[in-house]
């Protein structure tokens, strides 16, 4: 059951964006780009996420080195670790990719091109290495599960016509994975659908790959559908991440013992007494 208010109000957001994208996605200019991502974040993302959720856009990282490709919107909690940006006054930086949620294109009309461009930047995130965010009472980290960055699709329009399947096989033609591990498994076209994947093990320990799909309609039903389910999956993804430490970014060795004592304790003193070696 839905509440009606709400999704009358998503629904004037989702509107307001696509008017303007419309506008913009008329204009041949390079700068048109970076406007097409400001109107999903202004009306799209930005009203919807809590205190707890940053957008900035640039490149993800790992402690290792390692980098993705630059991304339209990231969406990372600096709860969880800093973000490095480069400018005061945009949110355009270097974020560390335990801190990251979403990794989103977004893009004023979806093409075979784009698509592929949005596949490679996702394959680069699959390089990065996360550090443990669980420790042990000693400070030694324990391996524990986590959900990866979720690459996401989003489009304000889409070259195709008719059918509005023939964006989810256009897609599995192009990322030949795309129907077992695909390397963007969310994806939303406005008009069109909204689309995930999710693959479940059956009984008998063999594997079902489901492409579940939101077919759109007058009130947007494809984009409200693909923003729920990303703030549906946030707070879980936020809570497997632990708590990774920032110094592993920025501390290049583990230094050195300058001074060394032990102690024992004496039970009959009642106190710590130093001991000579």
């Amino acid at each position: 059951m839905a509440n009606s208010l709400i999704r009358k109000e998503l629904c004037v957001m989702i509107e307001t964006a696509i008017k303007e994208a419309e506008v913009a996605g008329g204009v041949e200019h390079a700068g048109m780009i970076g406007r097409i991502r400001e109107i999903a974040i202004k009306n799209l993302f930005r009203p919807l996420l809590t205190k707890n959720i940053s957008i900035g856009y640039g490149k993800i990282v790992d402690s290792f080195g390692v980098q993705s490709k630059e991304t339209d919107v990231i969406l990372y909690s600096k709860d969880i670790l800093p973000a490095i940006l480069f400018s005061s006054h945009e949110d355009i930086g270097l974020f560390p990719v335990e801190a990251c949620i979403y990794a989103i294109e977004v893009k004023s009309k979806a093409t075979a091109t784009e698509l592929k461009d949005a596949i490679e930047k996702a394959r680069s995130l699959r390089e990065l290495k996360y550090a443990p965010g669980i420790y042990d009472i000693e400070g030694r980290s324990i391996q524990h599960r986590l959900t990866p960055v979720i690459p996401a699709f989003f489009a304000f329009d889409s070259d195709l016509k008719g059918d509005v399947h023939a964006e989810i096989n256009r897609y599995a033609k192009i990322d030949k994975d795309g129907d077992f591990n695909p390397l963007i498994p969310v994806m939303c076209i406005v008009g069109k659908g909204y689309w995930y994947y999710r693959r479940l093990t059956t009984p008998d320990n063999d594997s079902i790959g489901k492409w579940w799909f939101w077919k759109a309609n007058e009130e947007h039903d494809e984009v409200i559908a693909f923003l729920g389910a990303i703030l549906n999956t946030i707070p879980d993804s936020i809570a497997l991440r632990g708590h990774p430490k920032f110094g592993e970014y920025v501390i290049q060795n583990k230094g050195e013992h300058a001074r060394e004592v032990f102690w024992k304790f004496d039970e009959n003193a009642g106190k710590w007494i130093k001991r000579n070696i």
